[in-house]
C-alpha cells in the first residue's frame, strides 16, 4: 500500500490535490502488477500521498534554505512492501521527472529531487486491524516479491 510522504515548498490545495492525482496515477502503473496483487482499484484506494510543507526558513540544504540556493527541495518518503531495489531504481527514474515537472524544478536541477525507500514485510503493516500477509494471498505476496 504506497505511501508517498512529500516534504516541499507551501503550494496552495488546489496544486496539491493536482499533485496528488497524477502521483496516484503514476504509482498506480508503476505497482500495479497484474502477475498478482491488489487490482487497479484497490490499488488506487490504498495509495497516499501526503504533503509536508515547509516555509522559507524551516528546511536549510548547505547551510542555506531553498530560496537562497536558488532551488526548489523535494523529498519523497516512499513505503510500500516487498520494495525490489530494479522496483525502486524505477519508481526513482519515473517518479523524478515527473515531481520536477510538478514542482517547477527545472531539468537541470533534478538532483534536488531526493527519494528515501522504506520497504517492509506484509507482517509489519497492518490494514483494519489485520496483518497485511492476512489480507493478501500467499501466491501475490510471492509475485510481488519476485516480479516487483
Amino acid at each position: 500500500m504506497p505511501y508517498l510522504r512529500i516534504t516541499c515548498p507551501a503550494l496552495d490545495t488546489a496544486q496539491y490535490a493536482d499533485i496528488a492525482q497524477q502521483l496516484t496515477n503514476a504509482v498506480n502503473d508503476l505497482f500495479f502488477n497484474p502477475k498478482g496483487g491488489p487490482s487497479r482499484e484497490e490499488l488506487r484506494e490504498r495509495t497516499t500521498v501526503h504533503f509536508v510543507p515547509y516555509r522559507d526558513g524551516e528546511v536549510y540544504v548547505g547551510a542555506r534554505t531553498p530560496q537562497q540556493r536558488g532551488q526548489t527541495d523535494i523529498t519523497v518518503e516512499l513505503s510500500d512492501w516487498y520494495m525490489s531495489v530494479k522496483q525502486q531504481r524505477k519508481v526513482a527514474t519515473r517518479l523524478t521527472p515527473l515531481l520536477a515537472s510538478l514542482f517547477g524544478v527545472p531539468a537541470a536541477h533534478t538532483d534536488s529531487v531526493n527519494f528515501r525507500f522504506h520497504s517492509y514485510p506484509p507482517t509489519d503493516f497492518s490494514v483494519g486491524g489485520k496483518l497485511l500477509s492476512d489480507l493478501v494471498p500467499y501466491a501475490g505476496r510471492l509475485a510481488k516479491k519476485l516480479f516487483g
